[in-house]
């Protein structure tokens, strides 16, 4: 008990492990298809610091005066400038060294009201001294220039009057007068703090990507699935790349086209070969199914038939995807047919069900292009038992396309069939979706033979190599070939194909 608690420990820290380049991996396509929507973040953040700068900033101006102290007495006290003062060296000093508390002081403030006639004050007040010197240099900042100049002007009126209280009678011998600025001190600089908040939005924007990728765990080769079960892997079918697919743009991924790239058609010799010795004797009904939509099972199971017809056996390909049919269209048969659905939903006592064969070869198709948005029912009947049954006594296989997993239909197929091939499109659905498909199946009793590893790099161990894109189906696919239309009766003898 104890060594299988810490072997499933080892798996689970396994899973819990993030691989430099797996990140990697995943997060470089996060950036191809995101960069944009990063970038954009990163200059909303720029813009919204330009606009807070913007809005915050005030211009401010700044009126100056300089002036010294000088003491004395005067024989009029309205004479504030008259000749009867003198220079006093340390009294001068006291005067300059007292000046920039007396500015606070509530009497200065309710002085410079009074002379301003205002309620407030509009402007911030500083002194300063010019070293060795009894000079001081008035600053008064304020957003309205005028106002500053106003109130340096008011300072200068009043500060005699508290001097005279605190040092005695004083003079102040105004050097440069206060005048009103012609233009804000500060200037709007914005330059560095919008390039830091835009730097900020991009790390940001980066680090979402990336913790995006790192949640990202999906299946990007064989040993991902090996390792957490017990299934071989029965092929590794190579993708197509971006520029054959405009090449082709009306051709099918069918392994019986000329132009069609030898790893591809190579890999489903493998499949076919893998496939068939898994197969016992009596085994004939193989289900293709996947964990979500577009992980290429139509494809594979369509070129899977087609190997199989090409070494001389009758295949039987079924179209069970009743919701969303595209096996006619991935083959290029427009002739008309009825398909499974059609078959099941008719409720006359006919037994015969017109398919139509692929050209020169030993495939014959049951596919139609009606959906059915509740084949539910359909497929409960004993019609599809019976359907399954009559064609075992005529074909060496019967191949059926399935929905994936998500959807019932698939366990009702597997049910019937005796081996389920289980397709996995390499870095597309998630590793927990995957093992939760393949054990639901397995709980409903399927026989999973193997998986195929679709869309994987070359390389064989889907590792290596260069990556295209996966392929996909749908219809309207058209390859030059001539069809014939046939007609099996399940357990009467075939009739001889006519031409469309």
């Amino acid at each position: 008990m104890e060594e299988k608690e810490k072997e499933q420990e080892k798996k689970q820290e396994e899973q819990n492990q993030i691989d430099i380049t797996v990140l990697l991996h995943n997060f470089l396509p996060f950036l191809r298809r995101f960069w944009v929507l990063v970038l954009a973040f990163a200059v909303l953040c720029g813009a919204y610091k330009y606009v807070r700068l913007r809005r915050s900033f005030t211009p401010m101006y700044r009126s100056e005066a300089i002036f010294s102290v000088s003491v004395g007495s005067s024989t009029s006290n309205s004479d504030l400038y008259s000749n009867g003062f003198y220079y006093d060296n340390a009294a001068a000093k006291q005067a300059v060294s007292t000046f920039p508390y007396l500015l606070g002081s509530d009497v200065m403030r309710d002085l410079l009201l009074q002379e301003l006639g205002t309620s407030s004050v509009n402007g911030s007040i500083s002194a300063s001294t010019i070293s060795g010197t009894n000079f001081m240099v008035l600053t008064v900042t304020s957003a309205d220039a005028q106002a500053a100049c106003d109130v340096a002007r008011a300072v200068i009126t009043v500060y005699p009057q508290i001097g005279q209280k605190v040092i005695g009678d004083i003079q102040l011998v105004v050097n440069q007068e206060p005048t009103v600025a012609l233009e804000p001190y500060n200037s709007f600089v914005w330059h560095s703090s919008v390039a830091k908040s835009a730097a900020m939005g991009l790390v940001a924007g980066l680090a979402v990507l990336l913790l995006l990728a790192a949640m990202r765990r999906t299946v990007l080769n064989a040993d991902d699935i090996k390792k957490r079960v017990n299934l071989p892997c029965l092929a590794h079918v190579p993708s197509v790349s971006v520029k054959q697919r405009k090449q082709n743009k009306s051709a099918g991924l069918l392994i019986t086209r000329q132009d069609s790239a030898s790893a591809f058609c190579e890999s489903f010799r493998l499949l076919r070969l893998k496939l068939v010795r898994t197969l016992d004797e009596q085994d004939k009904v193989i289900t293709f199914t996947s964990s979500v939509p577009s992980e290429g099972k139509s494809s594979l199971a369509a070129n899977t038939a087609l190997s199989l017809a090409q070494e001389g056996k009758q295949v039987l390909l079924i179209d069970g995807d009743l919701r969303s049919p595209s096996i006619k269209g991935l083959l290029g048969l427009s002739a008309p047919s009825e398909g499974l659905g059609e078959y099941l939903a008719d409720k006359s006592s006919k037994e015969g069900i017109d398919c139509l064969r692929f050209k020169d070869t030993n495939l014959v198709v049951l596919a139609g292009t009606k959906s059915f948005s509740n084949p539910a029912a359909l497929l409960r009947s004993k019609k599809l038992d019976a359907t399954i049954q009559r064609a075992r006594n005529i074909f060496d296989y019967i191949i059926i396309d399935t929905p994936p997993c998500v959807m019932a239909d698939a366990s009702v197929f597997a049910a019937l069939s005796d081996k389920v091939v289980y397709v996995v499109r390499r870095d597309f659905a998630s590793r927990s979706q995957v093992l939760d498909c393949i054990q639901s199946l397995r709980d409903s009793g399927a026989n999973i033979c193997g998986f195929v590893l679709n869309c994987a790099k070359s390389g064989g161990n889907g590792k290596g190599g260069s990556y295209g894109y996966g392929y996909g189906y749908g219809y309207g696919y058209g390859y030059g070939y001539g069809r014939k239309k046939s007609a099996y009766g399940y357990g009467s003898s075939r009739r001889s194909a006519e031409k469309e």
